[in-house]
């Protein structure tokens, strides 16, 4: 129907992301219980960020803003995903077991910086 939602396939998301990979390092799926797309996209994408279980909509926020905020000032992802989780501890939000990061094979997530906190 015009309007309804419609469920993306893995196997789709996977395939896009094999397509558009060139520039992308790190995706976020804030959605709930995007753990199963998370696992098919990260065979083309570094680093990919899925959710476990149920994630409240203020909960998916207030974790992808310290994530994000953590790579701008150039933490390791690995730091930059644990300052997510603190987030939802400091605020209390319960869902800081929700997130999980999963990373490409050979990489590792302790020492890649996307940004280099020396030019801000």
């Amino acid at each position: 129907a015009h309007g309804g939602q419609k469920l993306v396939t893995s196997e789709g998301l996977a395939h896009l992301f094999k397509i558009l990979k060139d520039n992308i390092r790190v995706v976020v799926l804030n959605a709930c219980h995007s753990k199963e797309q998370a696992e098919a996209i990260v065979e083309e994408i570094d680093f990919v960020i899925g959710m476990d279980d149920s994630i409240g909509d203020e909960a998916a926020r207030v974790f992808a803003a310290a994530f994000y905020r953590g790579l701008a000032f150039g933490r390791t992802v690995q730091a930059a995903f644990e300052l997510g989780l603190n987030e939802l501890k400091l605020m209390r939000l319960g869902d800081e077991d929700v997130p999980v990061m999963l990373t490409r094979g050979g990489l590792d997530a302790n020492s890649v910086r996307l940004a280099d906190d020396t030019t801000l």
